[in-house]
C-alpha cells in the first residue's frame, strides 16, 4: 500500500509541471467598489436586530457629512446621533463629546462595518451592517 502511495505521488510531482498554466491556480484579484459619494449611503442599514438609519447631507467633497443614528443598544458613549466625516476612499469617521469614535467603512454597496472604538471598555463594538 505505501509503494503505491509513493509511486502515485512521484507521479504527481514528475507531472506537475508538464500541466498547463491555465490548470493550476491563479491568484485571486480582490475587486475594489469604488468611492461612493454620502448620498448613496443614505438609508436603514441593519444587523442582528439593530437598525441604524444614515443621512447625507448635500455637500460634496471635504464638507460632506453623513450622520448616523443609533439604537438605544448601541448607544455605549450615550451619545444617539453621530456626525461622521469623510476620511478616505469609503470609510467616514466622526467622534462625539465623550471620545468616542465612530467608524461607517462600506466594504460593498450593500454592506458595510459600523465600529466604535473609546477611552473605557465598554465603548467598543464592531458590527457588520447590510442595508434592506
Amino acid at each position: 500500500m505505501r509503494a503505491r502511495l509513493s509511486a502515485l505521488a512521484l507521479v504527481a510531482a514528475t507531472c506537475a509541471p508538464l500541466l498547463p498554466a491555465v490548470a493550476q491556480a491563479a491568484p485571486v484579484a480582490e475587486e475594489k467598489i469604488p468611492e461612493r459619494p454620502a448620498s448613496f449611503l443614505s438609508g436603514k442599514w441593519t444587523s442582528m436586530g439593530n437598525e441604524i438609519t444614515v443621512m447625507a447631507n448635500r455637500a460634496a467633497g471635504p464638507a460632506s457629512r453623513i450622520m448616523i443614528e443609533l439604537p438605544h443598544m448601541l448607544q455605549k458613549s450615550g451619545t444617539a446621533r453621530f456626525t461622521l466625516a469623510h476620511k478616505s476612499g469609503n470609510l467616514w469617521v466622526g467622534q462625539d463629546d465623550h471620545h468616542a469614535t465612530l467608524t461607517f467603512e462600506l466594504k460593498s454597496d450593500n454592506f458595510a462595518e459600523l465600529t466604535m472604538t473609546g477611552d473605557k471598555p465598554d465603548h467598543h463594538f464592531e458590527m457588520p451592517f447590510s442595508r434592506f
